[in-house]
């Protein structure tokens, strides 16, 4: 009964969309578009959208009351803010916040969006810091920029560490990324940095054929044919660092960043803990959804099969990518580890 119900309600919505871009004459919006997709990670620093329209439009002035025929190209540029809304009928909800990045002159017209690392793609000033903290380290690399830094940013202590010269803004943060192992990305104008998830934003809940038309990259696995190799780094305050190697000799090798353990033996009990977030029984993979429910990364998915009720559990939502036009809408999610 509860499948025909969800597809009677769904037979009878709408798909709108508001795309708003600021330029420098002015507020552009239109509720029209060929083609919409958008990508966001937690493990990625930034996210994307791309966007394609008509190359002609017809501009409304409400205030004159008069219409007008312009080349879409040209009435847009490169760095412009833009927003984009996608929902079904009136309920619309904030997809992507950022910038233009590039515009492609194809028919459609195509225009390549970033967030609000596009604010990073400038030359930063070289830099040494003596004795310094993971936040100090991130409010340099953003200074004078319009973005806000997470209030729970880990404290994590840094020594000697350099900002070579010739780097941007937003290839300092990627050095800070890699050679500390952090979890670093935007949620529009907000930078979120630390261990892995960083922050639970919600759970948003999926009944396998009921609210996911499509599970065929959705897989169960067994924690035995998990076989997984982790290399655990523990990055001391002094800036030394102390590795070991567990798990399986021939397996997909992972590397994990620690930073409270004690000596090797203890850097192995965290290894061990961690590893089995991994080396798991239950689901792995992608499920599509329609734009509802709701999910981001960062939110929990909680997964029931009523047909296999012991199946049922929940995962990190790690990265979404939505698509929208005239097929309709999907939103595709990627599940990682489990949580408890």
């Amino acid at each position: 009964m509860l499948n025909l119900v969800y597809i009677l309600i769904s037979m009878y919505v709408k798909l709108n969309c508001l795309v708003s871009i600021t330029t420098e004459d002015g507020n552009i919006k239109f509720d029209a578009v060929n083609n919409v997709e958008i990508e966001k990670s937690i493990d990625r620093i930034g996210s994307t959208a791309k966007i394609k329209i008509p190359t002609s439009a017809r501009l409304v002035n409400n205030l004159e009351n008069t219409t007008q025929s312009v080349q879409t190209a040209k009435v847009f540029k490169r760095g412009d803010k833009i927003n984009i809304q996608l929902g079904y009928d009136d309920n619309l909800v904030e997809e992507f916040d950022g910038f233009i990045y590039k515009i492609n002159y194809t028919t459609p017209l195509e225009i390549e969006c970033e967030g609000y690392e596009f604010l990073l793609r400038e030359d930063l000033p070289t830099k040494t810091f003596a004795s310094t903290s993971l936040k100090e380290v991130l409010q340099y690399i953003v200074q004078d920029k319009k973005i806000t830094l997470d209030a729970d940013i880990p404290t994590v202590s840094m020594v000697n560490y350099i900002i070579p010269a010739k780097l941007t803004r937003l290839d300092a943060l990627q050095q800070v990324k890699e050679r500390y192992g952090l979890t670093i990305f935007f949620v529009n104008d907000t930078l979120y940095a630390g261990l892995d998830f960083v922050k639970y934003k919600g759970t948003v809940l999926y009944s396998l054929g009921v609210n996911t038309p499509k599970t065929d990259e959705l897989k169960y696995q067994y924690s035995d044919d998990v076989k997984l190799k982790v290399k655990a780094i523990q990055i001391n305050k002094n800036n030394t660092k102390l590795e070991a190697e567990i798990g399986d000799k021939d397996g997909e090798q992972r590397t994990l960043y620690f930073y409270t353990a004690k000596n090797m033996e203890d850097l192995k009990k965290l290894a061990e803990t961690e590893i089995q977030k991994y080396k798991y029984t239950g689901y792995t993979g992608k499920i599509t959804t329609f734009l509802e429910p709701y999910a981001v990364p960062g939110m929990v998915a909680e997964i029931r099969d009523i047909n296999y009720a012991e199946r049922s559990g929940k995962y990190e939502i790690r990265s979404v990518v939505i698509t929208f036009g005239t097929s309709g809408a999907r939103r595709q999610v990627e599940i990682g580890k489990t949580v408890s």
